[in-house]
Parts: C-alpha cells; sequence; structure tokens
C-alpha cells in the first residue's frame, strides 16, 4: 500500500521528529523479506560466534548486517518499491538516495538496552537530517524491546555522543525524560530523522525482535568532515519518479 503522508505526519515530523506509518506491507510481503535479510543475519551470526563481537554485534544478543540491498537482487528491488519512493520523496525532494540499510536482529537478552544517540552520531553528513524508516519485520512490541524516541529532540542538532561497549551514547538513560515508546506492528514503519534521539529496551520475550532500517538521503549527500560526495549510492527518485 502506497502510502499517503497527510498534514498530521507531517507535523509530527517537523514538531516531534517522527511519526508512524501503520500496514505499509502485509504478513506476507514480511515474509519473504525476512527469507532474503535471514540468510545475512545467519551468516552474521556465524562469524560472531566463530571471532567475537564486531562493533556493535554481539552473538546471541543484537546483530546489525549491513549493506544487504547492494548484495541482494531482491532486497535492492524492496528498497527502491513505490512505497519507499513517496515516503522519501515526501520528506526529502525530489532526488533521493539510499544511504545506509541493515537489519537489527534483538535476541532475548535480559536486561541489556541498546543507548539513546542519533543516528547522525555514528557518521555525520550534510545535508542533515536524512531519513531513517525502521520497518518492523515482526511486531515491535514493549516486551521485545521495541524503540523509544524523545520527541523534539532532532530541533537541537548535533548532540555530543560518549563511546560506550554497547555504542554511541547521546542521552542518559536515567534523565527524567525517557521519550515515548514506539510500538510498531508487523510490515508497519516507524519514520524518524537522523537526528531524533532513540534507543531500543531489552527483549524479555523468547522470540527474536527483527527489523529493518533503510535510511534515505537527498541526492549528492556529503561527508560532513571533508565535504566529499558520498560515493556510490543508490538512487531511488528523480524528479519525484522511480529513478
Amino acid at each position: 500500500m502506497i502510502p499517503t503522508v497527510t498534514q498530521t505526519q507531517r507535523r509530527e515530523m517537523d514538531e516531534n521528529g517522527f511519526t508512524l506509518f501503520e500496514k505499509v506491507f502485509t504478513t506476507e510481503e514480511m515474509a519473504d523479506l525476512a527469507e532474503a535479510v535471514e540468510e545475512f543475519e545467519q551468516r552474521m551470526h556465524e562469524e560472531l560466534v566463530a571471532h567475537g563481537d564486531s562493533g556493535i554485534s554481539r552473538a546471541g544478543e543484537i546483530t546489525f548486517t549491513d549493506h544487504i540491498a547492494e548484495r541482494d537482487e531482491r532486497v535492492r528491488a524492496f528498497v527502491s518499491r513505490p512505497e519507499f519512493v513517496a515516503l522519501t520523496t515526501a520528506f526529502l525532494g525530489p532526488d533521493t538516495d539510499l544511504y545506509w540499510n541493515q537489519t537489527v536482529f534483538k535476541h532475548p537478552e535480559g536486561e541489556r538496552e541498546f543507548p539513546w544517540h542519533q543516528d547522525d552520531a555514528y557518521t555525520p553528513v550534510v545535508p542533515a537530517p536524512y531519513l531513517t524508516l525502521w520497518l518492523a519485520i515482526n511486531d515491535a512490541t514493549e516486551e521485545n524491546g521495541c524503540i523509544s524516541v524523545l520527541p523534539g529532540s532532532h530541533l537541537g542538532g548535533l548532540r555530543p555522543h560518549e563511546q560506550s561497549p554497547i555504542g554511541l551514547v547521546g542521552y542518559p538513560n536515567d534523565a527524567p525524560d525517557q521519550g515515548v515508546l514506539v510500538p510498531v506492528a508487523a510490515g508497519s514503519i516507524a519514520c524518524f530523522w537522523s537526528l531524533t534521539l532513540h534507543r531500543s529496551g531489552p527483549n524479555r520475550s523468547k522470540g527474536i525482535r527483527k527489523a529493518y532500517v533503510i535510511q534515505y538521503a537527498p541526492k549528492d549527500l556529503r561527508y560532513a568532515a571533508s565535504g566529499e560526495i558520498i560515493p556510490g549510492l543508490m538512487p531511488i527518485a528523480r524528479g519525484g519518479q522511480p529513478a
């Protein structure tokens, strides 16, 4: 279903830095996507078991598997679908590229959380912010570690972040304001700016929480540090139409 961006959703993005698009994809479409991406996640899991933690991926806890669209024709076709053309051009303008894509599989892991951060902190770019589309492959609930967002946090620009063993930290977990939980049903999308602070809670369920994080940016995105255009990004839309 090609989503229509309402005025309410535009206002939510402007004021709060996030909004929700419900049931964009069917259960069957998510099953097909899961079949494609799980092959890559399994390889990542095997590498972690064999060689230990890699960055912020930890075997049996949480795995990040990136650049899947660039390696699989099925996933490449998926991230170029009309639904994503409609969403990216609505928020970013007529010419958009795929900037980053990764699965995030959160295993049952007791009380471990993923810290508050802004996506821009990992690699600052210009123009900022870009668009993060957090797609739930299966239901993301409070029990299995859905995301939380801090409304309005995108308005203050890029914040200082500190390194930690579980990722960059841009906001304290013990601050009085811990934002709002954002449960996301399978096939639905949590849409937020790359400057919006977000985190995810522990997975206290017995299953794996599966998400596919797809990030889009305006054409000719540049590294903030060097000013150089980021090479090799996949065109998604040109002139408001599929590229």
